[in-house]
């Protein structure tokens, strides 16, 4: 997601606390985008939503010529703080299966069935993307990281505080406190896993 407000791109990796970071940087124009395509859409038109005074000014930007927008939208991109979080595998796998929102499947199927069916880390989500590991949402397509920074859901609490000094953002701000998780591997064994 864009923020303008905050002059930072956050790559919202389903089940990192991404609903969290939102709640606090504002909504995403569409969720789950990768920063190589946040990079192309930035690169292409005009990423300010809502309003008339926006509708107005997009229909504007697009008159201009590709190469000036492809220099602006690389500007903004290259200026803004890029991040996101990852998180241990085994657990975010047992959440996405737990998972309260989207798609369902814990009263579908076993959790040794889920771990066959997934295919893709967003699989269970409304706007699914292609990505099998979460690195994916970070690199370009030769694989370079684009990310400024890249924080571990496990150590929310200390890497947001850093995130929210490089936005400007108050420290009583705590993320934590937005996260209505629980330890998602207490009731699920590693047997689903093991091959």
């Amino acid at each position: 997601m864009i923020s303008h407000k905050y002059k930072c791109i956050f790559v919202e990796i389903p089940k990192t606390g991404s609903t969290s970071v939102r709640a606090i940087l504002g909504k995403a124009w569409k969720p789950h985008l990768n920063l190589w395509q946040i990079k192309n859409h930035m690169e292409t038109y005009w990423t300010h939503y809502g309003g008339r005074k926006n509708r107005i000014l997009e229909s504007l930007y697009l008159m201009l010529p590709k190469e000036r927008r492809m220099e602006i939208g690389r500007k903004q991109f290259e200026t803004y703080f890029k991040f996101g979080f990852v998180r241990n595998p085994w657990d975010r796998i047992v959440s996405l299966y737990e998972r309260a929102e989207a798609l369902q499947l814990r009263n579908e199927m076993t959790f040794e069935e889920f771990v066959d069916w997934i295919q893709y880390s967003s699989s269970t989500c409304v706007h699914s993307s292609p990505h099998r590991y979460q690195l994916d949402w970070f690199v370009d397509p030769n694989g370079n990281i684009l990310a400024d920074f890249i924080g571990k859901f496990e150590r929310l609490d200390e890497n947001w505080a850093f995130v929210a000094q490089k936005l400007g953002l108050n420290e009583s701000c705590r993320i934590a406190e937005l996260i209505h998780g629980r330890d998602t591997t207490q009731n699920i064994t590693m047997r689903g896993l093991v091959r």
